[in-house]
């Protein structure tokens, strides 16, 4: 019988410290955490044991040096196989610990970020882990910053170790304009926000006319049309990927209206939300 559940969306007061910009754990997970969200960053890296990472409806392996970040915008379930157990350290963190010409290196440099196999890297990640750590549990002064230079490292070592599989079409806006680069970044990782063109156009310090000219001509669609086909693609994922009520799928993927919803999303997929929600329950 197949399972019913609704995704949890993990919220930023309940794992990070209202004072804090991060907090770091070591988990153990020995059964499935079902499918789920979060308002915040999560880097994750396996110590030891097998296991699966689904994100997004893909399916990830996971084995020791597996690491994987996820965005604002993600949504996962991770699980071992069976008799295993996944060891890893859980670094979540908020955009003021990630700095905007971190972020942009990041992003255009790394290839998926969301399956980095870092087992050449693994005595260097794990050592980073442990000084953050170490870090937290003292709190002594400038810990904070220490912090941050360690998940600077981690990030720059994923992007070494998967800038040969960067993705083409970053690596394109980029070279084409690079402040639209970092309004792509924003819009990627908050398009299931209220996302304004005047507030894209303030991540990339353009003028909203000029923004939406350059966008254009560098995405080859209009500032509207990319962001709804982001929360589309979102959408047929978790309709794919659970059992969500379409209403609810609906306002998690950042529409406003349950009727403008289904209307595009039938014109981009060919198929109604429910459609697809059914062939779905069909094949399980």
């Amino acid at each position: 019988m197949r399972r019913k559940y609704q995704p949890e969306r993990l919220t930023s007061e309940k794992f990070i410290h209202p004072s804090k910009s991060f907090h770091i754990y070591t988990q153990h997970v020995d059964r499935l955490c079902e499918l789920h969200w979060h308002e915040f960053y999560e880097l994750c890296f396996v110590c030891e044991g097998y296991g699966r990472n689904i994100v997004n409806g893909v399916s990830y392996d996971l084995r020791p040096g597996s690491l994987f970040l996820l965005t604002p915008a993600d949504f996962h379930e991770i699980g071992p196989l069976e008799s295993e157990t996944l060891h890893l350290y859980n670094l979540v963190f908020s955009d003021v610990l990630f700095s905007g010409e971190l972020k942009t290196l990041f992003f255009h440099e790394a290839g998926d970020y969301r399956n980095a196999d870092m087992r050449e890297s693994f005595e260097k990640i794990e050592n980073e882990f442990r000084l953050i750590w170490d870090e937290s549990q003292h709190q002594k002064m400038g810990h904070t910053h220490i912090v941050k230079g360690s998940l600077e490292r981690i990030l720059l070592y994923v992007a070494r170790a998967t800038s040969a599989a960067r993705r083409q079409e970053e690596k394109i806006a980029h070279q084409k304009h690079p402040d639209v680069q970092k309004a792509l970044l924003h819009i990627h990782h908050h398009f299931r926000e209220g996302i304004s063109l005047e507030e894209a156009a303030k991540q990339a310090g353009l003028a909203p006319n000029y923004f939406s000219h350059v966008f254009r001509k560098t995405t080859g669609i209009p500032f509207q049309t990319y962001l709804q086909d982001l929360r589309l693609k979102f959408a047929k994922s978790l309709i794919i990927s659970s059992d969500y009520p379409i209403t609810e799928i609906c306002y998690a993927s950042g529409f406003q209206t349950l009727t403008h919803f289904e209307r595009v999303f039938k014109q981009r997929f060919g198929q109604t939300p429910r459609m697809v929600q059914k062939l779905r329950s069909s094949e399980c």
